[in-house]
């Protein structure tokens, strides 16, 4: 075949379109990546092949990549000549990109509208925290381990008031409580508020119109050369704070919540995933939901307590308890390996 700029014809396709074609719609995707399960190692648990527009990679078993043509060549079983030629004119129409917007759903964030006016709610609460009616909640914020500074960055509020009461802020009706910003993408995208109650049943409410489907710290992800799923929000914070950098610390927000697979792609590439649930049923539960998820979930457990709070709260070091799980699971990853 004649000279042929295989760069050019590279760009001019997105590989994700490609993938598309032969194994079908992914079951996962982000903003960047789309997900399916690895053909190259017959994966059965999980969805380790990330595919972005300019190349793949398979994160699981068989750790194969490249771009464009070496899928084509590998998946197809072609030529180096064959496959460039099925990328400049043997792949058939490029699909299009439907313009139509579904309906929303708890796979995307909130609608804008909602965003902007659960953003005032946001503000307010963070402000009230901070003023003298904010005592009594910054007072149980501390009194759990939490660092003013994690605090802050967290940007937890505080509407006063009765736990039986609600709120009208901007608008909008609101449980009195700490409120729980879940934000993602440099904070840009505000996905829920919670509210953790003083007392009653169920201790943690929603602001209407929020979605169920974010995952609380979900930026901490990455570069992170090891993910923490914790229970709850102040787990999570509680985590990350006493175990930077050794690991970065989310939640789904509850040991009965499911991890969207939109997320799955934001994993895709840390290497270690653990999960440190309640030492009850209900997180048993929520940690094998997560194993049925990813066969590389690992769980564990704290010493001692029935969370990662009362572990802290009792005299356990966090990070030292991390570092000992991470460190027996490398090794036992390096003896599989050698296979001994």
């Amino acid at each position: 075949m004649g000279l042929v700029d295989t760069k050019a014809l590279k760009e001019r396709h997105d590989l994700r379109r490609i993938v598309e074609q032969d194994l079908g719609p992914a079951p996962a995707r982000s903003r960047r990546a789309s997900l399916w399960k690895c053909p190259f190692h017959g994966e059965r648990k999980g969805y380790s092949l990330a595919v972005w527009a300019d190349g793949y990679c398979c994160f699981g078993k068989c750790q194969i990549g490249g771009d464009a043509i070496d899928w084509l060549q590998r998946y197809h079983h072609l030529s180096f000549d064959e496959a460039v030629r099925m990328l400049d004119g043997g792949l058939g129409p490029t699909p299009v990109i439907s313009t139509h917007r579904p309906e929303p759903s708890d796979d995307d964030p909130p609608p804008m509208s909602w965003q902007v006016v659960a953003r005032q709610v946001v503000d307010l609460a963070e402000e009230t925290l901070w003023s003298s009616q904010g005592e009594p909640a910054r007072d149980y914020l501390l009194e759990r381990g939490l660092a003013m500074s994690t605090i802050q960055t967290a940007h937890l509020g505080y509407i006063p008031g009765g736990y039986r009461e609600w709120r009208t802020v901007a608008g909008v009706s609101v449980p009195c409580g700490i409120t729980l910003p879940w934000l993602t993408n440099g904070e840009e995208i505000l996905w829920a508020v919670k509210v953790r109650r003083a007392s009653g049943s169920p201790k943690y409410l929603q602001i209407a119109g929020g979605s169920r489907g974010g995952l609380y710290q979900a930026d901490r992800l990455k570069g992170a050369r090891a993910a923490l799923f914790c229970e709850g929000e102040f787990d999570t914070l509680l985590a990350q704070q006493e175990g930077e950098p050794l690991v970065a610390a989310v939640t789904v927000g509850s040991a009965s919540s499911h991890l969207n697979r939109r997320w799955l792609a934001e994993l895709v590439s840390v290497p270690i995933i653990l999960a440190a649930y309640d030492v009850d049923q209900a997180g048993e539960k929520g940690a094998a939901r997560l194993q049925a998820l990813s066969g590389r979930v690992q769980v564990i457990h704290v010493p001692w307590g029935k969370d990662l709070t009362e572990f802290h709260q009792q005299g356990g070091n966090l990070y030292s308890w991390l570092a000992r799980e991470l460190r027996c699971i490398r090794q036992n990853a390096i003896l599989a390996a050698t296979g001994r």
